[in-house]
């Protein structure tokens, strides 16, 4: 009795055993792609046999989030549960590249082995040869036809020798070098490699035997993609011409061949549950609470209240934002793109443009200068109805007449109806600022001191058209009352009372040129002194 329980139990746990050492590879079909994180989706299929048993995925990404695992099957095969477990004693199989570059290292090798042992060869038929100089010398008398033969026979000989010797030295240098190269190419795929496989185990109840297709998906971390842009204009009375791309980087651990992408900007890590209200309770607050920001989360006056107190100025939040990187909105306007064409996406983790649309926008362009800061004059594009072609904050590369003139950014979350874009320098048009002598002068008044000064900006465009050019200046602005400051003469500039920015827009003929001038006095106390 005892042998026959035995023997259940052992043949119990062999169906066990073998019903889940069902191994399934897989291939990847398709990846949605988020700005960080990707669901991919694989596809499987295998063969079978009637009854309830476990279907192990193996090969996948160790990084995988077992939370957004789903699978579906075909037929009536029913699919019970889903767990995911890492395999720490499989390694990810290699890429193709990795096995292309093991194979080139090898015949490499071997070449460069059959070029050493070749120079042995060369090398010890030059001994040989020098070492039988002496043949027969004491015992045959030699003729001098016969010296001349064997001298010329030694000469042409050891010349082909060393030449030879020359040759294979050169080739071993160049496949030394070049072997060099492709180990440490090897030695940093192989540093990406070497990490565990993540498995997906499926328990299915099989009404039949027959061919199961099976597809499932996962999220996964080390991936995502980041918006640029080429703007490219030909020329400056013709639409811009925007290629749209999307730089894509994945380090999951396998590589995606021929994959289908789907590019969104939609934030797969927010929470679904939805926000609760909870009463808002008035208390006095202390001096110190106010600028440590308590409960601010609940007032509508606090950051009003604290804004005064902050040193910081507008041009140093300006500073503090640069380089910093744009937040994508809360689901906010959720834009997909489909990618028509499939692509190999390796797994190393470094970005690979994918260009997702190439359109022509209308444009308005123009130059500014402000030649205070400097002398030279921008072209500007003007772009409007640019929020029809779901645009995402992104860099931008500039090209004018296909050649790089620098990059910008692009946020249409933050741009009014007008997007404006710098296209760089253009050194045709020649601006000039100088100091008018005659009414630049500094005067004592009792106990006070008068300072004016007259500027005059000019300006030459050598194109062949005529150009709308934006000029910008500026007087100083009084921060005391001490310190008095008049614009005695404009030149028909569009002031700015609050700021002192004095702004013309002038329309240049070809080759012609054009200038503005402006005149400001300053009087302060004679016993002080200011930062003019």
């Amino acid at each position: 009795m005892r042998v026959y329980l035995f023997f259940i139990a052992l043949v119990s746990s062999s169906i066990v055993f073998g019903q889940s050492g069902v191994e399934v590879s897989s291939k990847i079909k398709s990846a949605t792609v988020y700005p960080r994180g990707a669901q991919i989706e694989h596809e499987a299929s295998k063969f079978l046999t009637a009854g309830r048993q476990v279907i192990t995925f193996t090969g996948l990404s160790s990084e995988l989030d077992p939370s957004s695992i789903s699978v579906s099957s075909s037929g009536d095969v029913r699919v019970l549960s889903v767990s995911s477990q890492v395999n720490h004693l499989k390694e990810s199989a290699k890429p193709k590249r990795v096995v292309l570059l093991e194979d080139s290292i090898k015949t490499f090798e071997f070449d460069l082995k059959f070029n050493q042992n070749m120079l042995g060869v060369y090398s010890e038929e030059r001994k040989m040869i020098t070492a039988n100089q002496k043949v027969g010398w004491e015992k045959t008398a030699f003729a001098i036809e016969d010296l001349e033969d064997l001298s010329d026979f030694y000469r042409d000989r050891l010349a082909d020798i060393m030449l030879k010797e020359m040759e294979l030295q050169s080739k071993e240098l160049k496949l030394s070098k070049r072997l060099r190269k492709m180990k440490a190419q090897l030695a940093e795929y192989n540093s990406k490699l070497g990490r565990s496989t993540g498995e997906i185990l499926v328990e299915v109840q099989v009404p039949s035997n027959g061919n199961t297709d099976f597809s499932f998906k996962y999220m996964v971390r080390n991936a995502g993609w980041t918006p640029s842009y080429n703007v490219n204009v030909a020329e400056v009375d013709q639409p811009l011409q925007v290629s749209y791309n999307a730089k894509v980087f994945q380090n999951t651990g396998l590589d995606w061949d021929g994959v289908r992408l789907t590019l969104t900007n939609a934030n797969p890590s927010l929470n679904g549950m939805k926000p609760v209200i909870h009463p808002w309770r008035l208390y006095f607050i202390e001096q110190a609470e106010l600028y440590r920001g308590a409960r601010a989360s609940y007032s509508n006056k606090m950051l009003e209240m604290a804004a005064p107190q902050s040193a910081m100025t507008m041009d140093e939040m300006e500073d503090e934002m640069i380089g910093t990187q744009v937040e994508y909105p809360a689901n906010e306007a959720v834009t997909q793109f489909r990618i028509k064409t499939k692509h190999n996406i390796p797994s190393n983790g470094k970005a690979q443009a994918i260009n997702i649309d190439v359109f022509t926008v209308p444009a308005k362009y123009l130059y500014y200068t402000a030649p205070k800061f400097d002398p030279t004059a921008f072209l500007i594009a003007k772009v409007t109805g640019f929020e029809t072609y779901d645009l995402l904050p992104g860099e931008a590369n500039l090209f004018l007449s296909n050649t790089y003139v620098g990059q910008t950014s692009i946020n249409p979350k933050v741009t009014t109806d007008t997007l404006e874009l710098s296209l760089g320098r253009d050194q045709s048009i020649v601006v000039k600022r100088e100091k008018i002598k005659d009414f630049s002068s500094a005067k004592k008044i009792g106990n006070s001191t008068k300072e004016s000064l007259g500027l005059e900006i000019s300006v030459r465009n050598t194109k062949g058209t005529k150009i709308e050019l934006i000029i910008e200046d500026q007087i100083p602005v009084s921060s005391d009352k001490d310190i008095e400051v008049s614009l005695q003469n404009g030149g028909g500039a569009k002031v700015n009372e609050s700021t002192g920015k004095l702004t013309w827009t002038k329309v240049i003929s070809s080759n012609s040129t054009e200038s503005v001038t402006f005149k400001y006095d300053v009087k302060y106390p004679s016993d002080r002194k200011i930062n003019l």
